[in-house]
C-alpha cells in the first residue's frame, strides 16, 4: 500500500482558500459599489455627462451621444482612457468624439472613473426598441451578423469581455452606423497604439451597404 505525504496539505489548502477569496473579492469589487460611491458617481455623471448623454444615460441621437446605461464598466473605462490619451476623438472629422475627448481629459481621478463606469453599468437601458422592421431584413441581418460579428460580440450582441468586445445590444442604430463609418474611413481605430480599435477597423470593412444596414437593424432589436 502506498501512502501519500500529507504534511503540506493544510498549507496548500490555506493557499488555495486565500487565492479563491482574493478572486471573489476582486470580482465583487469590480461589479458592486457602495451606496455612498453610487451617490458620488451619480453626482459626477450629472455634472460631466448628463448634458449630452441624458439624465438616465439614455443617450441623445441628435448629439450622436450613445446610450451608456447598462454598458460594461470595463469597456467604458477603456473608452474614457482612449479619449483622454488621444487614441480616440483626435481626428478633426470626429466632431462628437472631439467633444468627448475634452470631457474625458477632465476625468483624471481613476477611482472616480471606476465608480462612474460601475454606476453606469448598473443603470437600466430605457432605449425604445423599434419593432416594425421587416422580417426579411431581420433574417438577413441575423445571418450576416452571426457570420461577421457574433464570434466576438456574442450571438445576441451581448458583448464578450474575453474578446474585449462591448455590448452592442441597446445602442441606437444611427450611432452604430456612424461608428462603423468612422472605422471604415480611418476616423476611429487608426492610432497605432489602439490595437483593439485597429482590429475593429479591419473588421468594419467587411460589411457595407444594405448588408451593413441589415446587420444594424438586427442589432437594434436585441
Amino acid at each position: 500500500m502506498t501512502y501519500k505525504n500529507l504534511s503540506n496539505t493544510p498549507s496548500k489548502l490555506l493557499f488555495i482558500s486565500s487565492f479563491v477569496m482574493r478572486v471573489l473579492l476582486f470580482a465583487l469589487s469590480s461589479t458592486f459599489i457602495t451606496q455612498a460611491e453610487q451617490v458620488n458617481a451619480k453626482a459626477l455623471y450629472l455634472q460631466k455627462c448628463a448634458a449630452c448623454h441624458g439624465e438616465n444615460a439614455q443617450g441623445n441621437p441628435s448629439l450622436n451621444s450613445p446610450v451608456l446605461a447598462g454598458q460594461y464598466a470595463w469597456y467604458l473605462n477603456r473608452q474614457i482612457n482612449n479619449f483622454s490619451e488621444g487614441l480616440r476623438g483626435a481626428n478633426d472629422k470626429d466632431i462628437s468624439g472631439r467633444g468627448m475627448r475634452l470631457i474625458a481629459k477632465q476625468l483624471t481621478d481613476q477611482q472616480e472613473v471606476s465608480q462612474l463606469t460601475q454606476f453606469l453599468a448598473t443603470m437600466k437601458n430605457t432605449l425604445t426598441v423599434k419593432k416594425d422592421i421587416e422580417q426579411s431584413v431581420l433574417k438577413n441581418g441575423s445571418r450576416y451578423y452571426q457570420a461577421k460579428c457574433g464570434a466576438c460580440h456574442g450571438g445576441n450582441a451581448q458583448g464578450n469581455e474575453s474578446f474585449n468586445a462591448p455590448k452592442l445590444a441597446g445602442l441606437d442604430k444611427d450611432y452604430l452606423k456612424l461608428q462603423m463609418t468612422n472605422f471604415i474611413q480611418g476616423i476611429r481605430g487608426n492610432d497605432k497604439k489602439d490595437k483593439l480599435g485597429r482590429q475593429m477597423a479591419m473588421m468594419a470593412k467587411m460589411a457595407k451597404g444594405k448588408e451593413l444596414d441589415d446587420i444594424l437593424s438586427f442589432i437594434s432589436i436585441q
